[in-house]
């Protein structure tokens, strides 16, 4: 091979795009297919109609109807993807343990033939956020991967609308919505065999008995003083916001905290 041969090539290696490692790393996968279109930033469709949805992240919503009314950043995590995947593209799927979701959506990690894993691209550039929706196997994976990008407030972190409130801020609009809240664990009491992990001292992080177990890593912590993000469906009862805690992803204990 001649040097200008040799150059072309290396010209040509360097212009390809960086391949990631993947962090959340399969021990095989269940099936390649093969891309028809982006529909969102965690959807796809594949050229044998199905629609995927990537487990474990939530990307920014977009209207279809009124573009305007999109959630910031729905936009640019479409166009990442798209940008990240093209149509006739091959893919490799990693399958949970529940397959469809209500929609009749195909529930899938994903991954390009190269082995980049899309929902690590779109948690570590800011354009989704880490939520388990019952296939959890990679979900301690993911959430390092949002902490990173929420720290170095890359995308959608940089937004005031994904900003965690404090209880304090916490109003009727939030009631019965999904949020996250950030504040100071200054309490826990035990109600009956449930714990109550009390938040500022205005919001309770209820754990039922058949939940804690699942807790352990974090309850065996001294969570006391500690500053936590913690998320869930929002709501008011016995003059306190409440959240039911059901998964440990729903609380994040910060780094500077444990220091």
């Amino acid at each position: 091979m001649d040097f200008k041969t040799s150059l072309c090539a290396l010209l040509l290696v360097l212009s390809l795009p960086p391949v990631h490692a993947s962090q959340c790393v399969p021990t095989s996968f269940d099936e390649t297919v093969v891309l028809d279109y982006v529909n969102d930033g965690d959807t796809i469709t594949l050229k044998d109609g199905r629609r995927v949805r990537f487990i474990g992240v939530d990307t920014p919503e977009i209207d279809f109807q009124f573009k305007d009314l999109s959630d910031p950043y729905a936009a640019e995590a479409k166009s990442f993807l798209q940008s990240t995947i093209k149509p006739g593209q091959s893919l490799k799927l990693v399958f949970g343990q529940q397959k469809l979701d209500p929609y009749g959506r195909t529930l899938a990690y994903v991954y390009t033939a190269a082995g980049e894993h899309l929902q690590e691209l779109l948690l570590s550039n800011g354009f989704a956020k880490a939520k388990v929706f019952q296939n959890d196997f990679f979900w301690q994976c993911l959430a390092d991967i949002e902490d990173d990008a929420r720290t170095n407030q890359r995308g959608l972190w940089q937004h005031l609308d994904y900003q965690a409130k404090s209880p304090a801020h916490l109003s009727r609009s939030d009631s019965n919505q999904w949020r996250e809240v950030r504040g100071v664990v200054t309490g826990y009491e035990r109600k009956g065999q449930d714990l109550a992990l009390l938040i500022d001292d205005k919001l309770v992080l209820m754990i039922s008995k058949q939940d804690i177990s699942k807790f352990n890593n974090i309850l065996n912590l001294n969570l006391l003083q500690s500053q936590v993000i913690v998320r869930g469906k929002v709501y008011f009862s016995y003059s306190k916001w409440r959240i039911n805690g059901t998964h440990p992803s729903q609380i994040t204990v910060e780094k500077d905290s444990l220091e």
